[in-house]
C-alpha cells in the first residue's frame, strides 16, 4: 500500500477479521514479509464508501465475505516529523467459523488465523489495532448480542458457553449461566440435537437466538453480566 508523500495525508481502510476456533478467539492477519504479518488492508476508491471499501479489501485479500462489521476506531494522531502522515479507518468483522470454506485460506502460508498468544510481529500500529478490537469485543458482551454473531444460527447452550469464556478470559458456572440465559428468554429450542462427534455422550439440544426478544430488553444495560 502506497503511503503518502511527506506534508500530505493518507487515507488507509484496515479490517479486523475475528472468528473462534478450536477453542480461541482468532484473528485473520495476511503476510507482510519475512518477520512480519499485517491486517488486510487497502486505500478506498474514489467513489467507494469506507464500508464498502473494507468488505471489497476482505474479500480481494482473504477471499472472505462478512456479514457483520462495524467501525472501530481512527489511527493516525502522531507520526514522526519526517514522515507523512497516514490515517487509518478501522473496521472489525465477527465470521462464524462454521461459515469459513475450508479452502477459503488455504494458502496458509500468507494468510492465516492467530490466536493471541501465538500472534506473530504485525507492521506499524496494527498490533495496537487488534488490541482495541478485543477489548471492544470484550466490553461489548455484557450489553449486546454482538457474541451471538460469532455463532451458528443453531447451537448448543455449550457452544455459548464457551464462546463467553473464550473471549472473557475465564471460567464460568455452568449452572448459573444457563439459568441466566434461561431468565433472560432470549433463546428458543429448535427441537434439534447434534450428536457428540467423537465417543459417546448424550445428544446436546440446538437453540437460536430470538433478536426480537432482545431488542425488548437491550435498554437495561448490562443484560449478560458474566
Amino acid at each position: 500500500m502506497q503511503l503518502a508523500r511527506k506534508g500530505q495525508i493518507g487515507v488507509a481502510v484496515v479490517v479486523v477479521v475475528m472468528t473462534i476456533s478450536e477453542g480461541a478467539l482468532k484473528t485473520l492477519l495476511l503476510r507482510h514479509d519475512d518477520s512480519h504479518w499485517t491486517l488486510p488492508s487497502g486505500k478506498p476508491l474514489h467513489d467507494e464508501p469506507l464500508s464498502a471499501a473494507a468488505e471489497r479489501i476482505i474479500k480481494q485479500q482473504a477471499g472472505i465475505e462478512v456479514e457483520y462489521m462495524e467501525q472501530l476506531y481512527t489511527f493516525g494522531d502522531t507520526v514522526a516529523e519526517d514522515q507523512p502522515r497516514l490515517i487509518e479507518i478501522t473496521y472489525h468483522a465477527l465470521v462464524p467459523s462454521v461459515l469459513l470454506r475450508s479452502d477459503q485460506l488455504a494458502d496458509r502460508q500468507s494468510v492465516n488465523w492467530f490466536a493471541e498468544p501465538e500472534q506473530p510481529p504485525l507492521v506499524k500500529d496494527h498490533a495496537a489495532v487488534v488490541d482495541v478490537a478485543r477489548q471492544r469485543l470484550r466490553g461489548k458482551l455484557s450489553y449486546t448480542a454482538v457474541g451471538f454473531e460469532l455463532l451458528p444460527e443453531e447451537f448448543a447452550l455449550a457452544e455459548l458457553q464457551n464462546l463467553y469464556e473464550v473471549i472473557l478470559g475465564k471460567e464460568l458456572d455452568k449452572r448459573n449461566f444457563r439459568k441466566k440465559i434461561s431468565e433472560l428468554g432470549v433463546l428458543e429450542a429448535t427441537g434439534e440435537e447434534r450428536r457428540p462427534r467423537r465417543g459417546g455422550g448424550r445428544p446436546a439440544s440446538l437453540f437460536r437466538f430470538r433478536p426480537e426478544v432482545f431488542h425488548k430488553i437491550e435498554a437495561k444495560g448490562d443484560i449478560f453480566p458474566f
